[in-house]
């Protein structure tokens, strides 16, 4: 397998012996595939046209001159010698090396970047990657891994998941306790929109625990101090901006309340918490 670098930076190559290179090996090929092709023309013309062409011999010929015109290519130069990867911070190298496929001395002008990029947008923790060639032998590749943005309760089970909701079972979620917590069957695939929506009011969202997915319609949040906010099927944001305003003006999340009901657009219902709840004394001092 070819030895991989790990490098922040892609070294700069040297673009005039490059473009040597490359027009060197240009004006060698192209004559080169100008004469394999007269040949093949004449030979299928000369020897039972259709048929030869789909015969074993023709088929063993034609592997033949393939495997002989990428040797010349590697000859001129034209190899896999280094590859350098960027973006790996979790992902076992191993894995990310296996996927590639690549080995030394291989004619880099053969591979093919749509597949190695395939093989390892395959692997869980790789979220997207890109492969590009500096010839004359150098690939570069660099992968962006998934990062867990929320711990998902389902059934009881804890599971990470990123911000397009993808499930990564393979990470233990013990490592990322500070994570907002969302439970509900369906909450990984608005996970995305709540997060950007609590985003908005930042003070008020680092009090969070949890936030619950209700009938698969709406949120409901609770924050550190046990208060509750139900936030609406429609119009989340704006409830959620309405609330971020109150918490402000009347500090809602220091006083003594269990609840605050959002769910209709123009109403605000506050339930206390009867525990905690002063007596009421009548004008005359006694308590009722």
């Amino acid at each position: 397998m070819a030895k991989v670098k790990l490098t922040t930076r892609q070294r700069e190559s040297k673009k005039i012996n490059r473009k040597r290179a490359v027009r060197k090996w240009w004006q060698t090929t192209s004559r080169r595939v100008i004469i394999i092709s007269v040949a093949l023309a004449v030979l299928s013309f000369t020897s039972g046209g259709w048929w030869l062409w789909h015969s074993d011999k023709v088929s063993q010929m034609t592997a033949n001159i393939s495997a002989k015109f990428w040797q010349e290519t590697v000859i001129l130069g034209f190899k896999v010698d280094n590859v350098y990867l960027e973006g790996r911070k979790f992902t076992p190298l191993y894995d990310v090396t296996k996927a590639m496929e690549i080995k030394t001395n291989e004619p880099i002008l053969n591979i093919s970047l749509s597949e190695i990029k395939d093989r390892l947008q395959a692997i869980p923790r790789v979220k997207y990657a890109e492969v590009a060639r500096v010839l004359p032998d150098q690939l570069h590749v660099h992968i962006v891994e998934r990062e867990p943005v929320a711990i998902w309760q389902n059934e009881g089970k804890l599971h990470l998941i990123d911000d397009n909701g993808v499930v990564m079972e393979y990470v233990d979620p013990a490592q990322y306790k500070n994570l907002l917590l969302v439970v509900g069957e369906d909450a990984p695939a608005h996970t995305r929109e709540l997060l950007t929506m609590m985003a908005s009011a930042p003070e008020m969202y680092k009090n969070v625990f949890a936030v619950m997915r209700v009938g698969e319609r709406r949120w409901n949040v609770r924050f550190r101090n046990g208060i509750e906010l139900k936030l609406p099927e429609k119009d989340a944001d704006a409830a959620w901006q309405n609330f971020a305003h109150l918490e402000q003006e009347d500090h809602l999340l220091e006083r003594s309340i269990k609840s605050v009901d959002m769910r209709i657009s123009d109403r605000v219902f506050i339930k206390t918490n009867p525990s905690e709840i002063s007596p009421v004394k009548e004008s005359g001092g006694r308590e009722t």
